[in-house]
């Protein structure tokens, strides 16, 4: 089965399984997005309407908001290489954490 996603009329996501649409972070009301299945033959189901979705902000390693715990370390360690904080031989969350300079 294919899933496709349309906001309006645009085709902004389609996929098997889990479909990745990216967006703006912001509160999008339940209608906004519909979708729509497509079986092996190219049979497609009725559109069904999504529930509302709320897309959060993603974290911008080369802004000024500095990474906390609820980080991953991939994104621990993409915010000390974009402010030229040294990392070498750290691997453990904890550790990077202490590299974050505070304020």
């Amino acid at each position: 089965m294919i899933l496709n996603v349309y906001q309006g009329t645009d085709l902004v996501g389609t996929g098997e399984g889990k479909v990745h649409v990216d967006l703006p972070a912001k509160e999008y009301p339940a209608g906004t997005f519909a979708g729509e299945l497509v079986d092996g033959t190219g049979a497609k189901s009725d559109c069904f309407n999504f529930p509302a979705v709320t897309v959060a902000a993603g974290f911008d390693p080369n802004g000024d908001v500095k990474p906390t715990d609820s980080n991953t370390v991939a994104e621990i360690t993409a915010w000390l290489d974009a402010h030229t904080i040294d990392h070498t031989g750290k691997s453990v969350k904890a550790d990077l954490l202490a590299l974050v300079p505070v304020d």
